[in-house]
């Protein structure tokens, strides 16, 4: 199992895809690729072997922007992980009015 969380503020909004579904809702999604890291990197005492990018396409590429979003581990052990009622809430984001994100 891999575990980690994403930073969803360092996502570029315009990777992010309004698509009106079969059902009429409109929902807006991101595409994304999970990559093996080649060496693996130890922040306190995880080590993530594997990373997550926007996997914007080459065209929709910019220099200089970082399109990795989250970093993961490989576990079984659930206790290495603070529960969901232990996580500091993250502070809010002021929403931008074009996206109309759910979050």
């Amino acid at each position: 199992m891999l575990r980690g969380s994403i930073c969803l503020s360092d996502i570029p909004k315009e990777l992010i895809k309004k698509v009106k579904c079969k059902d009429g809702k409109e929902r807006c999604f991101l595409n994304f690729a999970i990559f093996k890291r080649k060496e693996p990197a130890t922040f306190g005492d995880i080590t993530y072997t594997h990373f997550m990018s926007c996997a914007p396409k080459k065209e929709e590429r910019k220099e200089g922007v970082r399109y990795i979003i989250a970093d993961l581990s490989e576990t079984v052990d659930s206790n290495k992980y603070p529960s969901s009622t232990e996580v500091e809430a993250a502070p809010s984001v002021s929403q931008d009015d074009d996206l109309d994100l759910p979050f």
